[in-house]
């Protein structure tokens, strides 16, 4: 189910499901937007803070309900991630959602709230920056063009980005590989079947993230996947250059069963793609390489 494309003058609201967003950024980007022709409507806990959460779970659950249930908020935005959507599901209402189809945009930890907007209500969301992180400051970003129905663009990889080559099709799923690991053997849990995988991560050493990819492939996350994305990795506090990590990840997948390619621009960057989950999408990492979004998102 895909939402109705972002027009200008609509109007976003802010919502804030996990950590409390620093209120400058959040006063910057909200200011970038109204000066770009949106409307902005704040969630009620949008200032809140409650030590590493934007308020209790049920404000944080009803914040983010209210901004689902008002019919002038023609979409969602989220002011950052870090940590406790996954807290709040068993709060929201399944229905609610497959009745308000609306864009959501937000990246993190909102990885967990988009699994299970995909798996309640089969609600195309869309992986990219969010309000008071990247929106804060004077990156160049594409949510624009996305989220108002322009054609996303294919993004061709280079030559040593390619781990496995081949050719597949199927619905992009996916988000932070931390937040995608922690939802193995929950309602949410990703699916692999007939999909592409996308996944990302920041701030994670090298064993850990073999960890969680290890914890993904043992509870079937990848049985049946038909191809694999991976985003940005950010290396973790011990020193690790991105060549060790590029190398690892070779190391990882070079005899997966389906094509993988390394070094997709998004996930935690200062300038991240925003790519829609819940679409199909194409995979062609023979020569050349690329991936393609051969249809709009919005509609």
């Amino acid at each position: 189910m895909k939402p109705a494309r972002l027009r200008p003058g609509a109007t976003i609201g802010v919502a804030a499901l996990s950590g409390p967003p620093d209120p400058e950024k959040l006063d910057r980007a909200i200011a970038g937007l109204r000066g770009k022709g949106y409307r902005i409507r704040e969630a009620g806990n949008a200032r809140s803070g409650a030590g590493f959460l934007a308020g209790s779970d049920a404000e944080r659950a009803a914040g983010y309900a209210e901004l689902l249930d008002d019919p002038a908020v023609d979409a969602v935005f989220f002011a950052r991630g870090g940590y406790g959507a996954s807290r709040v599901l068993s709060r929201l209402d399944a229905g609610q959602a497959r009745a308000n189809p609306k864009i959501h945009l937000g990246g993190s930890d909102l990885t967990a709230l988009f699994a299970w907007l995909g798996a309640q209500a089969g609600l195309v969301t869309f992986y990219g920056p969010m309000v008071a992180v990247e929106m804060a400051g004077e990156a160049a970003l594409d949510w624009e063009a996305v989220l108002s129905g322009g054609k996303l663009a294919r993004h061709a990889f280079g030559e040593g980005d390619v781990i496995v080559p081949g050719k597949a099709e199927g619905v992009l799923l996916g988000g932070c590989l931390s937040l995608l690991a922690s939802l193995a053997g929950t309602p949410e849990a990703p699916r692999g079947e007939g999909a592409i995988l996308f996944w990302e991560d920041i701030g994670e050493e090298t064993y850990r993230l073999d960890r969680m990819l290890t914890q993904l492939e043992r509870s079937g996350t990848f049985d049946g996947l038909q191809g694999m994305v991976i985003g940005s990795v950010v290396p973790g506090p011990r020193p690790e250059s991105p060549e060790e990590i590029r190398a690892y990840l070779r190391e990882r997948f070079r005899g997966a069963p389906f094509p993988v390619a390394m070094g997709f621009p998004a996930g935690h960057l200062p300038e991240p793609r925003t790519i829609p989950l819940g679409v199909t999408v194409q995979l062609d990492l023979t020569s050349g390489g690329a991936l393609s979004f051969p249809e709009p998102a919005v509609r």
